[in-house]
This record gives C-alpha cells, structure tokens and sequence, in this order.
C-alpha cells in the first residue's frame, strides 16, 4: 500500500524531481571547488561591472530560478581559456533547489585569475543575494 501511494505521489507531484534530472552531464569533475557569488553593478560606468566577457547580459541565479532566463552566467579563471558559453554543472545547486540549474561560463574577472578550477564564481541578482549560504559554499563539485 506504501509503495503505492509513493508511485501515486512521485507521478502527480512536480515537487519531487527525478534523480536523474538533477545529475550533471559532463566529461570531466573537480571536487573541492569554491563557489562565490558576484552581482551586476547597474550604477557603474564600467560596462564589465554589469555585462559579460563578450559585452552580453549578465543572467543571474535569480532570474533563471523565476523562468527569466536561458542560463546562469558564472565566471571562471581567465588562464583557464575555456570557450565563451561553456556549460558547467554543480550538483548541490541541483540538489538544492531541486531541479537542474544550467550554468555557462560567460565571465572571468582578474580576481578569479590564479584560480584554476578551484572557484566558480556565480551570478546573482543583487549583494543581499551574495550573501547566501548556498552561493559561497567551500566545497562543491565542478562538472564541464
């Protein structure tokens, strides 16, 4: 009777994500990664403080966990030389919000430079959002 019900609810509740869906495809895994969290900064005169590497919007956390937006840009080492829109994957942000969060590295910054694939650093809304635990957590794996 258990287990029936378990089907009956894992069927018509979206809540539950399908372990799968929360896997990360990829080639290659780095394990202790440190993640951090940057936020546009609309009020500079910099264009780099609120546009990507190639001058493109910068698609935060937020807005893809709202629908908003195709991906989450993150920034990575600029030494690393990995291509523009490269798809990464970290699992506990999967976990975490319970559903696939797709993250592209569009973005370097010269304080990530030395880093190698030691921290991934993901955009978010706004500096109250920088401040989550779940955007600056010490250990985390990378999946390219």
């Amino acid at each position: 009777m258990i287990l029936i019900l378990f089907l009956h609810m894992s069927r018509f509740c979206p809540d539950i994500p399908d372990a799968a869906e929360l896997d990360c495809p990829g080639n290659v895994t780095h394990g202790s990664v440190t993640l951090t969290a940057y936020h546009p900064q609309f009020d500079s005169d910099r264009k780099r403080d609120y546009l990507d590497a190639q001058n493109r919007k910068l698609y935060t956390l937020q807005e893809y966990l709202d629908n908003r937006a195709p991906y989450v840009t993150v920034g990575m080492d600029p030494d690393l030389q990995l291509p523009y829109g490269k798809e990464a994957c970290i699992p506990e942000l999967n976990r975490h919000f319970r559903r696939a969060i797709r993250l592209q590295v569009r973005d370097t910054h010269v304080d990530l430079r030395g880093g190698g694939y030691r921290r991934v650093d993901l955009c978010v809304r706004t500096q109250e959002d920088s401040y989550d635990d779940i955007v600056n957590m010490l250990q985390v794996t990378l999946v390219l």
